[in-house]
C-alpha cells in the first residue's frame, strides 16, 4: 500500500516515490527527508499501479506534486509506462527514472513520452540522488513562478488591450519606415479603413487620404506629425482632414516618438480625433482635458506594457537556459540527419516564395497606383489593345535560345524603324522578354504614341506578377510535399492493435526525407510489385526503412546506385534495399545484428540501428538476411501479411 499521512494536511509539494521493493523505498524516504527536512511531503508506493492510484487521489486533493522517482523494472508495469501516464496526468511533475536495468527503448519512451528529467542508475550514491532531486525541486519552482509570471502580463496585456480599444479616441502606432502596426477601433474607424495597410512614409498620406485642411492637397509627407515624431519630436496640429469617399473628418493629431531600450526611436504612436463639432463651435476646455488625459493614461500604460514585455524577455530568456539544461546530451543520429535535410528542402522554396512575394509588392506599388492614370489616357480602342496586348503576354511560354530571340528583336527592331516609330530598338527589347514575337501589327497604335515606352513597362510588371504566382505555387507544393513527409513520419500511433498498412507509402516517406542526401550523386531505382495492405505498427516500420536506408547512404560514401524492391511471396512482403558500397566482409556479418557492434568511425554509430531493425521485425513476427559482396549489400525484409 501506498504512505498516506492521515493526519496530514497535503498543503506542500508531493514527492512520490515507486518502486517494486519496500527496502527501497524505506531507503529513499529516509535520505529524501534528511536532505529535504520538512520542505515537501514524500509519498511512497509498491508498484506501477499503486503509484497511478495514488497520483489520482493526489491529484483529487489538489495536491503539487513536484517530482516522481520511479524503479524501470517492476512486476505489475514498466517504469516507463508508468512515467508515461503520470506524464498524461501531471506534465508539470520532474521525472525521475531510478534502475539497474533499464533498456534503451525504456529510456527513450521515458524521454520521448514523459520528457523524463534523469535516470539515476542502480545501487545510487546518496549525494548524487539528493543532488538530482534538489535540481528537480528548483527547476520545478522556477517554472511555478515563470507560469505565474506570465499568467500576470498576458492578463496586463489584455487589459491594457481592452482600455485601448475602450478609448473613445484613435490611436495608433507606427514602426520606424512609418508602417501602421496597431489601430484601436475608433481609428479604424476615423481612417476608413479594417485592415491595416502596408504604407511606408512616403505613401501615408496617399494610402489614409490625409489632406491639409481647407487645401484638397495631399498632406506634405515631411510635415506629417507621425513623421516629424519618428524624427523625435513631439507634435500636436489640428490642420489634417481625413478624406473618406462619403465624408471629409477635420482631425486633431498628438503624436510623440517611443525609444526602446538603447535610446533609439523604434516606434511613435498618434492620438486621433473628430473635431468637427469643435469647429463649429467653441472650445470646449473641460472635453480637451479629459481627452489629454486619456492620452497621458495610454501613454503611461504604454510604458508599463513596455516594461512588462521586457520582464517577460527576461524571463524566457531563462526559460530557455532551464530548458537547454534538461535536454539529454545525445539525440537520435537519424533525427539529427532528418532535421539538416528537411532544412534545405523547405528553406530553398521559401527562399523562392520569399523573392517572389517581394517582386509582386513592388510592382503592385510601382503599378497600381499608375495604372488608373495610364488608363483615362487611352481611348477606348487603344484600351482594347492594351489589354490585347497583356493578355498576349501572359499566354507566351518563351521556348527560344538567346541567339533566337537577338535575332526576332533585330527583326521586330527593322519593321519599326520601317513604320518610322520612335525608339524602335527599346520596344522591340520589351516586346521580346515578355515573349511576344510576331503578330504585332495589331499593336500598332500604341507603339505609335508618345508614351508606348511606359505602356510596355505597365504590361510588364502586370504580367510579372503573374509569372511570380506561378513560381509561389511551384515552391508551395514543394514545402508541402516535404512537411507532409515529415508530418507522417513523425507521427505516432499511441500503443494498441495492428493497424492495415501500405509499406510502399512508408518507404517513400522516408526517400522524401532524405532528399536532399539522395538528388545530387545517388541514383535511385524503384522496382515496386503491386502490395496488399499490411497489419503492422506503420511507425515501427518506418523507423526499419530509415535506418536501412542510412546505413545504405553511408556504405556509399552518398554517391552510387540505391535499389528498392518490393514483391509479395507466399503471404509474406519481401523488401530488398541493395546499395552500391565496398560491402561487409563475410567475417563479420553475423556480428552486425548484434548490439553494440558497429563498423563506422567513432562518433558516426552506436551499433543498435541493426539491433533495433532486428527487434521491430520480430514484433512484426518478420526477419531480415543480408547478402554481400564488394559493390553490392542487400538487405532482405520479410514480412507476413497477417502477423501470427
Amino acid at each position: 500500500m501506498h504512505s498516506r499521512g492521515f493526519s496530514k494536511i497535503m498543503n506542500k509539494p508531493v514527492i512520490i516515490c515507486v518502486d517494486d521493493e519496500i527496502t527501497v523505498l524505506d531507503s529513499l524516504r529516509r535520505e529524501l527527508s534528511e536532505a529535504l527536512e520538512d520542505s515537501f511531503e514524500i509519498e511512497t508506493a509498491v508498484g506501477g499501479i499503486e503509484a497511478l492510484d495514488l497520483l489520482e487521489d493526489l491529484l483529487a486533493e489538489g495536491c503539487d506534486i513536484a517530482v516522481v522517482i520511479v524503479d524501470y523494472i517492476m512486476p505489475d508495469i514498466k517504469g516507463d509506462e508508468v512515467l508515461k501516464r503520470i506524464h498524461q496526468s501531471s506534465p508539470k511533475t520532474l521525472k525521475i527514472m531510478l534502475t539497474g536495468q533499464a533498456t534503451l527503448e525504456g529510456v527513450t519512451n521515458a524521454v520521448n513520452f514523459a520528457q523524463l528529467y534523469r535516470y539515476i542508475p542502480k545501487p545510487w550514491q546518496v549525494e548524487q540522488l539528493n543532488l538530482t532531486v534538489q535540481e528537480a525541486l528548483k527547476i520545478y519552482e522556477l517554472e511555478q513562478k515563470l507560469a505565474e509570471q506570465n499568467a500576470q502580463i498576458t492578463a496586463s496585456e489584455r487589459r491594457f488591450n481592452q482600455f485601448l480599444e475602450a478609448m473613445p479616441i484613435g490611436v495608433s502606432v507606427h514602426d520606424a519606415t512609418g508602417a501602421l502596426t496597431y489601430a484601436n477601433c475608433k481609428a479604424k474607424a476615423l481612417l476608413g479603413i479594417e485592415v491595416l495597410a502596408e504604407a511606408t512614409t512616403e505613401q501615408l498620406s496617399p494610402a489614409y487620404g490625409v489632406y491639409r485642411t481647407g487645401t484638397g492637397k495631399l498632406y506634405p509627407t515631411e510635415e506629417l506629425p507621425i513623421v516629424r515624431s519618428l524624427s523625435g519630436e513631439t507634435v500636436r496640429a489640428d490642420d489634417l482632414e481625413l478624406h473618406q469617399p462619403d465624408k471629409i473628418i477635420p482631425v486633431e493629431v498628438s503624436t510623440t516618438p517611443i525609444l526602446d531600450e538603447t535610446g533609439k526611436i523604434a516606434y511613435a504612436i498618434a492620438a486621433f480625433q473628430d473635431i468637427t463639432e469643435r469647429k463649429q463651435a467653441e472650445r470646449d476646455r473641460l472635453r480637451l482635458a479629459q481627452e489629454q488625459e486619456a492620452k497621458n493614461v495610454a501613454l503611461r500604460m504604454n510604458q508599463e506594457i513596455e516594461a512588462k514585455n521586457q520582464e517577460l524577455a527576461t524571463a524566457l530568456h531563462q526559460l530557455k537556459a532551464t530548458q537547454r539544461q534538461l535536454i539529454e546530451s545525445e539525440k537520435m543520429a537519424t533525427l539529427g540527419q532528418l532535421i539538416a535535410s528537411i532544412a534545405h528542402e523547405i528553406n530553398t522554396p521559401l527562399g523562392a516564395i520569399q523573392s517572389s512575394v517581394v517582386n509582386i509588392s513592388t510592382e503592385l506599388d510601382e503599378t497600381l497606383e499608375q495604372l488608373p492614370t495610364l488608363f483615362q489616357s487611352l481611348s477606348s480602342e487603344q484600351q482594347q489593345y492594351f489589354l490585347a496586348l497583356f493578355k498576349r503576354t501572359l499566354q507566351q511560354k518563351s521556348t527560344f535560345s538567346t541567339k533566337e530571340e537577338r535575332q526576332f528583336k533585330r527583326a521586330i527592331k527593322r519593321y519599326l524603324e520601317s513604320l518610322e516609330i520612335n525608339h524602335a530598338d527599346l520596344i522591340a527589347e520589351n516586346l521580346v522578354i515578355m515573349g511576344i514575337y510576331n503578330e504585332i501589327d495589331v499593336f500598332l497604335p500604341l507603339f505609335k504614341r508618345p508614351d508606348s515606352l511606359h505602356l510596355l513597362e505597365a504590361i510588364y510588371k502586370l504580367s510579372g506578377l503573374k509569372r511570380s504566382t506561378t513560381i509561389i505555387q511551384t515552391a508551395t507544393d514543394r514545402a508541402s510535399k516535404v512537411v507532409f513527409a515529415l508530418k507522417s513520419y513523425a507521427h505516432y500511433d499511441q500503443p494498441g492493435p495492428m493497424t492495415q498498412a501500405n509499406l510502399i507509402a512508408g518507404i517513400e516517406t522516408v526517400l522524401t526525407l532524405y532528399d536532399n542526401q539522395l538528388k545530387h550523386h545517388v541514383e535511385i531505382i524503384r522496382n515496386y510489385a503491386e502490395l496488399p495492405l499490411v497489419l503492422c505498427y506503420p511507425d515501427e516500420l518506418n523507423q526499419v526503412w530509415t535506418n536501412l536506408v542510412h546505413n545504405a547512404l553511408q556504405a556509399m560514401d552518398y554517391r552510387g546506385t540505391l535499389t528498392i524492391e518490393a514483391q509479395s511471396i507466399n503471404q509474406h512482403i519481401k523488401i530488398s534495399i541493395t546499395d552500391s558500397g565496398t560491402g561487409i566482409p563475410k567475417e563479420i556479418q553475423e556480428k552486425i545484428f548484434k548490439p553494440f557492434f558497429t563498423t563506422k568511425r567513432l562518433g558516426e554509430g552506436s551499433g543498435l540501428g541493426l539491433d533495433i531493425v532486428k527487434k521491430i521485425l520480430e514484433k512484426h513476427s518478420g526477419s531480415i538476411t543480408v547478402d554481400s559482396q564488394p559493390g553490392q549489400t542487400t538487405f532482405n525484409v520479410f514480412l507476413p501479411i497477417q502477423p501470427i
